[in-house]
């Protein structure tokens, strides 16, 4: 009798488990949620609340703020009016006080964290994954004696570079901001989605993009004296150059089927990272191509003190492309940059359009528009 009974009570147990585990999945919210019409809808579950609304950053006024309502089953939801196509950044308030929607898992890491969403286009922008040959993104550790420490780095390799064992490629060597870390240019920069579509499409070279962690001296916490920052900022490009040149370049030459050679080789990066992208560039003569986005360009005096061959510089450089936004903050600091390299004759181009310092310019427009400028001469990508 109990042998009979045992079998019934563990099935209607299980049974059980399995209505309450589905009951409690179909109330999950879903927030956010993109519409067809380009409209997001944002849901929350805040009993207690007396408001709460989504705050956009860096959107048209009339666009920045999603007020939520709570419906009868005393949930929180609201929708935004139609958006363009693009990467947004939001937290929701709630009762004035800012955080995170919770039930978002993709969070952009910064001094503060605030959630991403993402409006398709159509067609698809260049910065949206699409269906078609992908590359692959490599995530390393690897020991500098320059730094004494383990330093992370993210490898892109492009489609077809596991296929074809015996080609070589360029490389890019691709930097991030002060606030950031080597996955910020993937995870929110979508530097293997866009070299994807554009090699897709014919219109970059196949490359491999090598993205360090840009903070070979340990990153300061806590409240500093300028003179602190500024020592900070001396020390780290320093160490940042040296790991660059030292170790990491021969690390990438060892590891990686990289043509290695100066006009296989590039660098680029934004804010911080394009400082030690200029900086690395004239300290060591190891690159063909240049780039500087919204750049914490070097001060006065700077050609003079950094270039360790000037004259070979202005020789072997095939391109130095400096962007900046009218409405970026490093914006004067880079027309004193510009002023410099006009007065010693260094060839460049200097993008200046409209934009502050944040990702709208650098994902959506610099690297889109630098990475079909690489190694478009007479570099031997392959066999």
């Amino acid at each position: 009798m109990v042998t009979r009974i045992m079998p019934r009570l563990l099935f209607f147990a299980l049974l059980s488990m399995s209505l309450l585990s589905t009951n409690v999945f179909a109330q999950r919210l879903k927030s956010p949620e993109v519409n067809a019409n380009g409209t997001i809808t944002f849901r929350a579950d805040f009993s207690d609340a007396q408001s709460v609304e989504v705050q956009f950053n860096r959107v048209a006024e009339d666009l920045a703020k999603v007020i939520l309502e709570k419906n009868d089953a005393g949930k929180w939801e609201g929708t935004s009016k139609p958006m363009e196509p693009g990467i947004y950044e939001y937290t929701m308030q709630v009762d004035g006080i800012k955080q995170l929607d919770i039930r978002n898992r993709w969070v952009k890491k910064w001094y503060t964290l605030e959630n991403l969403v993402e409006v398709p286009g159509q067609p698809p922008l260049v910065t949206e994954r699409q269906p078609g040959p992908h590359g692959t993104r490599h995530l390393h550790v690897y020991h500098s004696p320059v730094t004494e420490s383990l330093r992370d780095v993210v490898v892109y390799t492009p489609p077809g570079y596991s296929e074809n064992p015996e080609g070589s490629y360029p490389v890019l060597f691709l930097l991030h901001g002060f606030g950031d870390d080597q996955t910020a240019w993937t995870e929110i920069g979508r530097a293997h989605a866009i070299a994807d579509n554009l090699i897709a499409s014919g219109k970059a070279r196949p490359m491999l993009i090598v993205m360090p962690y840009g903070h070979p001296v340990e990153l300061p916490h806590g409240n500093r004296t300028r003179e602190q920052g500024s020592q900070y900022n001396v020390d780290n490009n320093r160490l940042m150059q040296r790991d660059l040149d030292e170790v990491l370049m021969p690390w990438v030459a060892k590891n990686y089927r990289v043509i290695d050679r100066l006009d296989a080789r590039a660098i680029a990066g934004l804010s911080m990272g394009g400082g030690h992208s200029i900086r690395t560039a004239l300290g060591t003569n190891d690159f063909a191509y240049v780039g500087a986005f919204s750049a914490a360009a070097p001060g006065v005096d700077a050609l003079s003190e950094i270039a360790v061959d000037l004259d070979q510089f202005k020789k072997q450089t095939r391109l130095f492309w400096i962007a900046c936004g009218n409405e970026d903050f490093l914006l004067q600091q880079n027309h004193r940059f510009i002023k410099q390299l006009e007065e010693e004759s260094v060839d460049h181009q200097y993008v200046e359009g409209e934009g502050g310092h944040n990702w709208d310019v650098w994902r959506d427009d610099y690297l889109p528009t630098f990475l079909p400028m690489l190694f478009q001469g007479d570099v031997d990508s392959g066999k």
